[in-house]
């Protein structure tokens, strides 16, 4: 039922479409600098972006071979600047991964996919993408509530919450969840 694949170049243009979206727009990064990302991924990341430092990789996902949502990962340790409470919940025996989700296709919005998307993903990425990882971190905002009721839903729990200490969503009430790859 879901795929996942890198975003590509052929993608650039619906993913744009997906971030300037009200639904989206809403509570993701839609920056220039953001988007400029977004395009050195989908081309290879010849240039590090000096917004984000490269460190950010970005995923389609497909239903029954219909793009409709994006997943953006990164990997995080001791040494990024990270939130504190961050810190609390990072592997010790693995690799730990930040996620960011949405349903960008909105034909598909209010399906009930979601968390069964967000589950298989995190699925094809230990299985096909980083074996290592280990702990998944995601950190909806706190006026969210749709996206912190799916991502429990796909098995992430609570930790925490904090305002976001810098970045497009500076001073925004957030909340930390978790999930172990093995859960």
């Amino acid at each position: 039922m879901f795929s996942f694949e890198p975003v590509s170049e052929k993608d650039l243009t619906m993913v744009m479409a997906w971030i300037d979206s009200p639904h989206v727009k809403a509570f993701w990064d839609n920056s220039p600098e953001h988007r400029e990302d977004i395009k050195q991924f989908a081309t290879g990341r010849r240039v590090k972006s000096s917004y984000f430092d490269g460190v950010f990789s970005y995923w389609i996902g497909k239903c029954d071979g219909s793009p409709f949502c994006l997943v953006m990962t990164s990997p995080i340790s001791q040494e990024d600047d990270i939130p504190s409470l961050w810190r609390d919940f990072l592997s010790a025996t693995g690799k730990t991964f930040s996620i960011d989700f949405c349903i960008g296709n909105e034909s598909f919005v209010g399906k009930g996919l979601a968390a069964g998307a967000l589950e298989g993903f995190l699925a094809f990425f230990t299985s096909n993408v980083e074996p290592e990882a280990h702990v998944f971190l995601i950190d909806p905002d706190e006026e969210n509530a749709k996206a912190q009721h799916v991502y429990a839903k796909a098995g992430f729990k609570l930790a925490g919450s904090f305002d976001m200490p810098s970045g497009y969503f500076s001073g925004k009430p957030t909340h930390l969840m978790i999930k172990i790859a093995s859960d």
